[in-house]
């Protein structure tokens, strides 16, 4: 644009930043800003919010509550917006306090919060390990009517998970098909068998992966680790070696968690040849053993004496 001796405005600028937050490169983004205020062209709230955004996923959430400081200063304040992605920003920094700060001043200011901003502050609740923080931000969403979404209680599943809750992943689950969404494989699913699992409940983590293929929703690499994980932590290792051969057959290549938690299981029914197999086939697949693998075999083979 220069060399064309066009000067770039406003939003050249915020177009450019807006860029560079899609590209990951947060520091382009901030050089840009800065780059604006010394050819003393002023930042609106686009440009300051997609910077925000940048710094979101650059997980960089010190800079994000900066510029959020810097709109109040020049008097036309943060929208909802640049608040969700800074609580967005907190999210990522594990910053939960912070997400709730900011939640807390966009009422303050008299600004709707979007289903965006809460998804955004549970998820902060279930990096922080708030299970009861990510439940009350969840139910507060009804309460001023505004709706759920998919990430908003994948976001509280994992919550619940993290905090070993394995009742309250499988109500919010339940929730999903009562407000009429459907589940993702991530967040909803391998959540919620991930926190079965924890929570020692093998014969529902097998359920929720039976419920997967009933509504043609493909379980992913997680989804099966953690019913193999729920198989040994419930002794069973008849599922968890079903569960293993059954990735090979729907194309799934079983990584280190899933062979390991196989071994574990087999050790734990005292089934030794069968942990000894196991070893051996991750060799066979090119799948490096670890310190875990190995001493569940070892502990296998000490049960078979």
């Amino acid at each position: 644009m220069r060399e064309a001796t066009w000067e770039p405005n406003v939003i050249s600028y915020s177009a450019g930043i807006s860029a560079c937050a899609d590209g990951e490169q947060w520091q382009r983004a901030l050089a840009l800003l800065s780059e604006m205020r010394e050819a003393k062209i002023e930042p609106n709230v686009i440009s300051y919010s997609a910077g925000i955004n940048a710094c979101a996923k650059g997980e960089q959430w010190q800079r994000s509550l900066v510029l959020l400081s810097e709109m109040w200063e020049a008097k036309f304040g943060p929208d909802v917006i640049s608040y969700s992605a800074g609580i967005s920003a907190c999210a990522k920094g594990e910053q939960w306090q912070q997400a709730l700060a900011l939640l807390s001043e966009m009422w303050e200011a008299k600004l709707e919060a979007e289903v965006i901003s809460y998804s955004a502050g549970i998820g902060a609740c279930e990096k922080g390990g708030q299970w009861r923080m990510a439940l009350v931000l969840l139910s507060g969403m009804c309460e001023v009517t505004v709706k759920p979404n998919v990430i908003s209680f994948g976001a509280g599943i994992s919550a619940c998970e993290k905090g070993e809750k394995w009742q309250m992943a499988l109500v919010l689950l339940k929730e999903i098909w009562e407000a009429k969404l459907v589940p993702d494989v991530i967040f909803s699913y391998s959540a919620g068998i991930s926190a079965c699992e924890k929570g020692e409940q093998w014969q529902r983590a097998l359920s929720l992966l039976g419920q997967m293929w009933e509504i043609k929703l493909k379980p992913n690499i997680f989804s099966y680790s953690a019913g193999i994980s729920a198989c040994e932590k419930g002794e069973q290792w008849q599922p968890a070696l079903a569960l293993l051969s059954e990735m090979w057959e729907v194309k799934l290549e079983p990584n280190i968690f899933s062979y390991s938690a196989g071994i574990s299981a087999c050790e734990k029914g005292e089934q030794w040849q069968r942990a000894l197999s196991l070893l051996s086939e991750m060799w066979e697949v090119k799948l490096e053993r670890n310190v875990i693998s190995y001493s569940a075999g070892i502990s296998a083979c000490e049960k078979g004496e």
